[in-house]
């Protein structure tokens, strides 16, 4: 049994999230509702799962703005954000991140994770790639996140980016998909991946 408490925050939250995913598990992934619905529940009790093994399920609202006044004075925090900032990651992204709910943001590490691996199957096991083509596809149609100081293959540019990065980056693919895809397209081919191309935005001061 999972002994999460079932505050009302989480109850209210995955309530929020529910028919969010569920549509786009429909469209994304073409399946029923039913079957979307019962894939969002499963996802929603193990993120609940971690979060209590990891003893994030009880961090306060407004947690990004108690951990940007921490890191004025705490070391451990300052540690952990200095190589964020060095990617770029401000005070607005910090507090946009670490204030939504630990359920929303480990929801939406799950789905990216699940796109990667859905990707990476069709390309190897319905196009016939291997597994290092296929990888390489992966790297250049979604970013990666996680720990920036994590390098598993490829260049430094290459590592996974900062999550507090996610809506910025967002928001510059949309941008440039939305006025000259041909031209975006065109410059991710060009890069080693689209992580590359991003830290070249970031660093450019266009992201």
């Amino acid at each position: 049994m999972n002994n999460l408490p079932e505050k009302a925050d989480w109850v209210e939250i995955e309530k929020q999230l529910e028919p969010q995913y569920v549509s786009f598990f429909q469209e994304s992934m073409r399946m029923p509702e039913e079957i979307a619905r019962e894939i969002f529940k499963a996802f929603a009790q193990d993120l609940k799962d971690a979060a209590q093994r990891e003893g994030t399920d009880r961090f306060p609202e407004s947690f990004g703005k108690i951990l940007l006044e921490r890191e004025q004075s705490d070391e451990k925090v300052r540690d952990a954000f200095a190589p964020k900032r060095a990617e770029g990651v401000t005070d607005d992204d910090i507090a946009l991140w670490w204030n939504m709910h630990d359920l929303e943001r480990r929801m939406i590490c799950k789905v990216d994770e699940m796109n990667r691996i859905l990707l990476f199957d069709k390309l190897v096991q319905s196009n016939g790639a291997t597994e290092p083509e296929a990888a390489q596809i992966v790297a250049k149609r979604f970013p990666v996140y996680g720990d920036p100081d994590h390098l598993v293959l490829g260049t430094d540019d290459d590592r996974p980016l900062p999550f507090e990065l996610k809506w910025r980056i967002n928001r510059y693919i949309t941008e440039k998909t939305t006025a000259d895809p041909e031209k975006f397209q065109e410059e991710v081919e060009a890069s080693t991946s689209l992580n590359a191309l991003l830290r070249k935005a970031v660093r450019q001061g266009e992201l």
